[in-house]
Formats: C-alpha cells, structure tokens, sequence
C-alpha cells in the first residue's frame, strides 16, 4: 500500500483525510484511491480530579472523581477498604473517547479503632463505683454516667472513639458486687458494782466498741455503743446501744456487846 500521509500510523492536528493505493503481487496499481478520514475532536482533554479522606480500621471510601465522562481507577473500583494508608490513582476519558493526559490521586488515611477496657469491683450497698475506662479518647456509658450507685450486683457497658471519631470495635463490660451493709445489735443487761459485764453484739464480722474492748466494769448506770463490719469491709449503718443497769452491792452492820456467862 502507498498512503499519502507516508504511513500507517498518523497523527494530524486537525481533522484530514488520506487516500491509499495498492499493488498486487503482479504490479497492478488500483485503479482508485481509498479515502481515510480522520476526526481531530477539538476539544481538550479531560482535566481529572478525585478526593481524598480518611476512614476507621474496616470501613470502605467512596472516591468521587470529576473532570471526565468515565474513569479507570488503579484498584478497579471507585470504593476501596485499605487496611493502611493509600493512593489510588485514576484516569478519566470524555464523552469523545479523550483520556486524560494526567493521573489524579487521591489518597486514603486509616486510623486504628480503639479497643476499650474497662474496671470492675465491688462497693457497700449505698455508695457509689466510679468506672474507669481506657483505650478511647472518650467513652459512652450504657449506664449514663462513668458514676453508679447500684442497689445489686449489675454489669454496664462502654463503647470508646478515639480522637479521630472512631468506634471502639469491642463493647468492654464492668461488673460491680453490691455487698450488704451489716445491721448490728447488742445486749444489754444488769450487774452488781463491781462485777464485770460482757457486751455480746451480732449481725456483723468485726466489732468497735465505744468502751474499747467488750468487757466493761461500769461503776454506775452505763451505756456503750457497738458498730461492726462485715467481712467484705462494710461498715453498719447503724449503731448498737446497750444499756447497763449497775445495782448497788449492800454496805453491812451489825452490832457488838457483852453478856454474863450463860446469858444470850
């Protein structure tokens, strides 16, 4: 084949046409030209640009790409799920089938989830348990508040987000014992002076006693108070009181005298 342009391969700057002749094998030229016609589309080539972000451990982007008619992303899809930070490239092509002469980037960030902990214990019946999460910048209580003051055993829930908003994966639980506040009593009782009496309280673990020990030796009428605690450290919420009635021992006489032998 001859081609007016000089080969196969062309590149004009404006639409044109070539016109092509051939020979065959014995030399016979055609006795026509073929006509070849090449379209120059005047436009530009599409300008593409594409968005940036960031997401959480496990979340997918969405790239949103502008400036062309359809594109081709380097990852094949325009939604991506990176485990760590990273670029994807994109071209676009127009609605004349122009590709762009630039590739656009658009670069994803991931930031870790947090994974949260959280503190049990126990508290008395009556005070309060503060929870003391870790692992999120901030922390949401499924009881309202990181302070409770639960009337029974009760387990509560935390979720996390770190400074870049992102959820904790897990929910850490905490469970706090609510241990009985001891109700103490204590007997009370009568002595003769000088005797000594033993104060006999119950209801609790351990004993305070306001006269230091149990055993006391009032010298008149008395009163001792009692508290106790249980074993799991709690103190009652109430104070024992005995009373302690101290009967006079008696003060004797009788009289002396002389008698005649015989006599009475």
């Amino acid at each position: 084949y001859t081609i007016s342009g000089g080969s196969a391969v062309v590149m004009p700057a404006v639409s044109s046409n070539y016109s092509v002749t051939g020979t065959s094998t014995a030399g016979c030229v055609s006795a026509g030209s073929a006509i070849s016609s090449v379209t120059v589309n005047a436009l530009p080539l599409p300008s593409v640009t594409i968005n940036s972000g960031s997401i959480c451990t496990g979340q997918t982007f969405t790239f949103v790409p502008s400036g062309a008619s359809t594109y081709t992303f380097s990852n094949g899809s325009l939604t991506v799920s990176p485990l760590s930070n990273t670029s994807y490239s994109v071209t676009g092509t127009s609605t004349a089938g122009c590709v762009s002469s630039t590739v656009a980037v658009g670069t994803v960030s991931v930031f870790a989830t947090p994974i949260v902990s959280v503190s049990s214990g126990g508290i008395c019946l009556g005070q309060t348990f503060t929870l003391l999460p870790t692992g999120g910048a901030t922390c949401t209580f499924s009881s309202g508040t990181d302070t409770v003051s639960p009337l029974s055993d009760t387990s509560y829930s935390v979720t996390g987000t770190s400074t870049a908003g992102c959820v904790s994966s897990n929910t850490a639980v905490a469970s706090v014992t609510v241990f009985a506040v001891p109700l103490v009593s204590v007997n009370g009782g009568s002595l003769c002076s000088g005797q000594i009496f033993t104060l006999v309280p119950s209801g609790a673990s351990t004993y305070t006693f306001s006269s230091g020990s149990a055993t006391v030796n009032p010298t008149s009428n008395a009163s001792y108070s009692v508290t106790g605690s249980s074993t799991a450290g709690c103190v009652s919420t109430n104070t024992a009181v005995a009373t302690i009635t101290v009967f006079a021992s008696p003060v004797l006489s009788i009289n002396s005298g002389s008698i005649c032998a015989g006599q009475t």
